[in-house]
Order: structure tokens, then sequence, then C-alpha cells
């Protein structure tokens, strides 16, 4: 998990989805509705078109827990992430991930990911 923050960190989308399955068992949701991806096809492109509009992206894991059972772990964590776009929008707030990882030979790659940030927060917006 701190080595896919560090991928967002370094805007290096080629790093972070090495944490990923290229498999079309893959699934992963973002924070905005329409963000649903089934299959690594679909998603493969997702970072490095979100890297082309960001200037700098800064993760601090904050509550990461992580269980393995044989040959799956499941992570959660709750952290603040402060994003800046080329344009110069800035984005500094507290998120929920989720994650499921499968075990691949020696290397832990992700099967399911979610990020969201909590339906409490979007209704104060309002």
């Amino acid at each position: 998990m701190l080595g896919i923050y560090k991928g967002f960190e370094a805007l290096d989308a080629e790093k972070l989805d090495t944490n990923f399955s290229h498999s079309p068992d893959l699934i992963a949701f973002g924070t905005d509705w329409d963000e649903k991806f089934v299959g690594w096809d679909q998603y493969k492109d997702v970072h490095t078109i979100q890297f082309s509009a960001l200037k700098s992206f800064r993760f601090e894991a904050r509550e990461l827990d992580v269980k393995i059972n044989d040959e799956t772990a499941w992570a959660s964590d709750r952290p603040h992430w402060e994003i800046e776009t080329k344009t110069g929008e800035r984005v500094s707030e507290d998120v929920r991930i989720t994650a499921v990882l499968k075990k691949f030979g020696s290397d832990w790659r992700v099967i399911q990911w979610h990020v969201s940030v909590g339906l409490g927060k979007r209704l104060h917006e309002y």
C-alpha cells in the first residue's frame, strides 16, 4: 500500500500500475460516480491521464491497516491527500481507501480498489 502511495506522489503511472493486477479480475472505483473500471483493459490508462493534469500529489497514511490470509490481503486507510493541478487548483482532504490484494508469486497485486471522500463530507458541501 505504501508503494502505491509513493507511485501517486511520484506521479509515475508506470511505477504505480505495477501494484495492480493486469487481469480481467481487477475492479477499481474512484471518487467520482462514473469512475468504475472492470478489468485492466478499462483501468490501464487511468493514472497516465490523471497524472498528465497534475503538478503534485502528496499522500499521508493515517490509519493504514492490512490483514493477510494465505494468498489474499485486504487493506483500509483514511489518509490525507494534497493535490495540485497544473492549472493551480488545490485539493486537500481526507479520503477513505479500501483494497483487496492477491499474491502472485512473491508479489502482491491489487484486485479491488476503492477510493471515496465520504458521504458526510459531500453533504456538508451543499
